[in-house]
């Protein structure tokens, strides 16, 4: 089991950063992103003092904050069954080209995804299927330039991952957002996300892709549902 979660505000990813750690304590993934012209991707065994991270100050929302400024990303890991030592190489988010990605559920046929889409792809994490499937779709397709290409690449791998998934995912290159899930539990607050359900926190829609901004989300577009479960 696992948890994840982002907020605009530094202090409230923090809050949500601890309650998710119910969820795992194995390891912590962060994605900082300041407006489109900066982030950061830091991986941690365990669970890290926030304080000892020492992010670079366009990245922590000191002084002047204007909200539209800052997005910070979270994901919080328990120990799979194939993977009980810390390994960054195995530690969310992954990323593969311009995608980074983090994984909440258990996907049942990353297996034959592999054979079917990537199959020079090696980690043995389920997970890690999800960015490199969208970074072989960005190769077949060309690079992201297109806006809507970018969300069909989306769609695409989405709808054909069996089993259960909360993500958030983020291109590189064009510096977007986006979450959905599939079974797995997601909720949000304004511009707040968390696997934990906070109070006054709704569910996300499962088969929606959302662009998430430090403004909130925005339903995208629909997406199959393939969930073999209502809620997990």
């Amino acid at each position: 089991m696992c948890g994840i979660y982002g907020s605009n505000d530094l202090t409230t990813f923090e809050i949500l950063g601890d309650a998710n750690r119910q969820r795992g304590n194995f390891s912590t993934g962060i994605l900082y992103k300041y407006r489109n012209s900066s982030y950061q991707v830091q991986r941690h065994e365990g669970t890290p003092k926030w304080s000892s991270l020492n992010l670079p100050d366009n990245l922590t929302g000191t002084g002047d904050k204007v909200y539209g400024d800052y997005l910070y990303l979270g994901h919080n890991q328990a120990p799979t069954s194939s993977k009980r030592e810390y390994d960054e190489l195995t530690t969310h988010p992954f990323q593969y080209g311009d995608w980074v990605v983090a994984h909440n559920g258990v996907l049942t046929n990353a297996g034959d995804l592999v054979l079917d889409y990537v199959p020079t792809h090696d980690c043995e994490v389920d997970s890690s299927i999800i960015p490199s499937m969208l970074d072989e779709m960005e190769y077949r397709s060309d690079p992201c330039e297109d806006p809507e290409t970018e969300i069909q690449n989306i769609l695409f791998v989405l709808e054909r991952l069996k089993g259960t998934f909360a993500v958030w995912i983020m291109n590189l290159k064009t510096m977007n957002v986006y979450i959905a899930r599939q079974g797995s539990t997601l909720f949000y607050k304004g511009n707040n996300i968390s696997s934990i359900k906070g109070n006054g926190y709704k569910e996300v829609s499962e088969g929606i892709l959302y662009n998430y901004t430090s403004e909130g989300l925005v339903e995208v577009d629909a997406f199959v549902n393939n969930s073999p479960f209502l809620t997990l």
